[in-house]
């Protein structure tokens, strides 16, 4: 490893996100690192953050962003749009001095992919912004996901980039190899304070911990040992201070498949104080820790077991900043770290994500710490360099994606490899907020004390690995919530969500159409639908519901039939409409949401066509919501008043254009 490498300070990059489950800054930050080895001084912030002003200043501005619900932006790239949109701002002037690149990421099972990266592209140039790179994008159904189309694209940005800002004569791009300083790293209070002596064991100052420098895995093949701790602990019960949460009391996690069923779904009871209003599609984002076994895992494997504990800061490394791009933000200021004994033990509980599966970047920005000191080393090294090759993409998937393997689990093979401390918050990827769908609705979203109550539908996920069997796969929030024990207080966020539904849309039916979990949002609005005929009077009681359909799909009736009482309530006392989809019933046929809307052509046509209603579909992306097109499309074909194919199509695209068909799918 050698020193910092120097930018040229009259070359700015400013690298800007929209983001709303994290992908879009992933993919910022891998392009702010080409930027850097091509000597820009780089920020990176969401969109958001930034005013009109801050776009005219830097060499170059480049985007990433994400298309959410129905081709909208996501929440932290909201307000920049609407500013971007202002009647004030003349064509081809107010930005004629940008020069700008683009990455959208969408998901091709929604009609309006990458619409808002489009739409962000074309206003842009539209002002007068100078496109130096054909527009990117990736497809979050492509095999590789967002992956494949970003390698395409890096690959043709890094090439212009050398072309319309050629570097100062002699200085060459940064060799991937070469380690590069981080805009911020950790260090001891007490190295800070100067009370580090020479035998602490601890680096001076302004150092690093050199990978040549810590003790090895043994020749012999042993690897470290790693401390035992009860598999039954759970996370620490401490609020993580997520700035803008919300501290919510869980009543109750109860599941709700049948005690043999495979899958263990469970429904969240929470308690927020204080009314906050949400609609349907509105979603909770909820905060996951790592378990302290893992936690204990990785330090061991680190050989931090001396330091855990330590309390730490987090600093900038140069106190320098390009006067044309904003200061580059601390990876930590989504958090409230002011009554916080911040240590590495408390950052690999609570922030960092030790337990997801690690990308080909984290794989590159090891090799900066692999050493060639005797045959181990050089064999993990070069397997490292295999993983970190952008042309090698199967063998990256074979590794990690195919057997699900977590990042604790990585560095039980690569035994050689230490992250120095100062590098463990920028080597190592952030734990992230998980959405999920709001099922309460209407009358259910208040209780008697005045409270907020939100209640959540979680499928959680522990699939079985073909490849790794010793250990359970597990999700990394859904285990963290089925720990969640009754009267425990956890952070929440609350966001709107994109369905946007409104009381007027009560003079047309609902066609709904929800398997699996994806019947959350749809049970929100059924409920919510119900509150709003009371209210307004517009339905007479007991015919309140009349003409709503709900289509629900599930294994079976016994198994996983979700608030089955409830929806024979509703309609038996509400006029409410349930189809269901049982693909695993014992003694019957398989049958699938699409194969319902066959199946009940006549009343789907009358509902959508006749009547000029709304559908809604909630659930897995991929394969359902395109099946249900498809039905939608047959449907609408064989009973829609003599359409031709072609003319079914053009209509349920119509649907979509104005709103009237509406998808959410994760």
């Amino acid at each position: 490893m050698t020193g910092p490498f120097q930018h040229n300070a009259t070359r700015t990059a400013l690298i800007l996100y929209g983001s709303e489950t994290g992908n879009a800054q992933d993919i910022a930050e891998e392009v702010a690192r080409t930027t850097e080895r091509l000597r820009f001084n780089t920020t990176v912030l969401d969109l958001d953050s930034v005013s009109l002003r801050d776009l005219v200043k830097p060499t170059l501005v480049i985007f990433v962003v994400s298309t959410t619900g129905q081709g909208e932006f996501p929440q932290n790239a909201r307000l920049f749009w609407r500013r971007l949109l202002s009647g004030a701002l003349k064509a081809g002037v107010t930005l004629r001095k940008v020069r700008f690149a683009s990455f959208g990421l969408g998901d091709s099972s929604y009609a309006q992919f990458n619409v808002a990266h489009r739409m962000l592209h074309s206003r842009m140039v539209q002002l007068g912004a100078k496109v130096i790179c054909e527009r990117g994008e990736g497809d979050e159904q492509h095999s590789e996901g967002h992956s494949a189309g970003f390698r395409a694209w890096v690959v043709a940005l890094r090439e212009r980039l050398m072309e319309v800002f050629p570097s100062d004569e002699g200085a060459l791009p940064i060799a991937e190899d070469a380690f590069m300083e981080p805009k911020w790293k950790l260090e001891f209070v007490r190295e800070r304070q100067g009370e580090v002596k020479a035998d602490d064991g601890v680096c001076p100052k302004g150092t690093a911990v050199l990978p040549s420098s810590i003790p090895h895995k043994a020749t012999n093949g042993t690897t470290p040992s790693v401390t035992a701790v009860g598999v039954n602990d759970a996370p620490s019960e401490d609020l993580v201070p997520v700035i803008g949460a919300y501290t919510a009391t869980l009543l109750n996690n109860k599941r709700v498949t049948a005690p043999d069923h495979f899958q263990d779904v469970r429904l969240l009871d929470l308690r927020v104080d204080g009314p906050y209003e949400y609609f349907p599609g509105a979603v909770a984002v909820l905060y996951p820790k790592n378990f302290p076994q893992d936690v204990q895992a990785f330090i061991d494997l680190m050989a931090w077991q001396d330091i855990a504990d330590e309390p730490l800061t987090f600093t900038p490394t140069t106190s320098s900043q390009a006067s044309n791009t904003p200061p580059s933000p601390s990876p930590l200021r989504h958090l409230d770290l002011s009554h916080t004994h911040l240590t590495l033990r408390y950052l690999l509980s609570n922030v960092l994500d030790i337990m997801s599966i690690p990308r080909r970047s984290f794989f590159a920005n090891l090799l900066h710490f692999a050493t060639s000191q005797h045959p181990d080393a050089l064999y993990q090294k070069a397997r490292l360099l295999e993983l970190a090759n952008p042309d090698l993409i199967d063998e990256l998937w074979d590794y990690t994606t195919r057997p699900k393997r977590t990042i604790l689990e990585a560095f039980q093979d690569f035994t050689t490899l230490r992250i120095p401390y100062q590098y463990a918050l920028t080597t190592l990827p952030l734990i992230k907020g998980r959405q999920f769908s709001i099922a309460s609705g209407g009358s259910q979203k208040q209780d008697s004390q005045g409270r907020t109550k939100v209640e959540l539908l979680v499928a959680i996920a522990n699939p079985p690995s073909p490849i790794i069997k010793y250990r359970r796969r597990h999700g990394v929030c859904t285990r963290y919530i089925a720990s969640l024990l009754p009267n425990q207080l956890i952070s929440i966020g609350l966001q709107p969500g994109y369905l946007d539904v409104s009381p007027a849309e009560l003079s047309t039916p609902v066609l709904m159409i929800g398997p699996g979990t994806g019947v959350a949002p749809m049970r929100a609005m059924i409920y919510q639908r119900l509150a709003w005929a009371t209210e307004m009077g517009c339905r007479p009681a007991g015919k309140r519901l009349e003409g709503d359909v709900l289509v629900f799909g599930c294994r079976s009736s016994t198994a996983d039939c979700y608030f089955a009482d409830e929806w024979r309530a509703l309609c038996e006392g509400e006029g409410l409409t349930v189809l269901t989809a049982f693909s695993r019933e014992a003694g019957r046929e398989k049958m699938y949401v699409q194969d319902v809307l066959r199946r009940a052509g006549e009343r789907v046509s009358e509902s959508v066509v006749g009547r000029k209603g709304r559908v809604y579909v909630c659930g897995s992306s991929g394969a359902m919501p395109k099946g249900v097109r498809e039905a939608l499309v047959d449907v609408l074909v064989e009973c829609g008043e003599g359409m031709e194919r072609e003319g079914a199509e053009r209509y349920v695209e119509g649907m979509e254009r104005c709103g009237r068909w509406k998808q959410e799918t994760w």
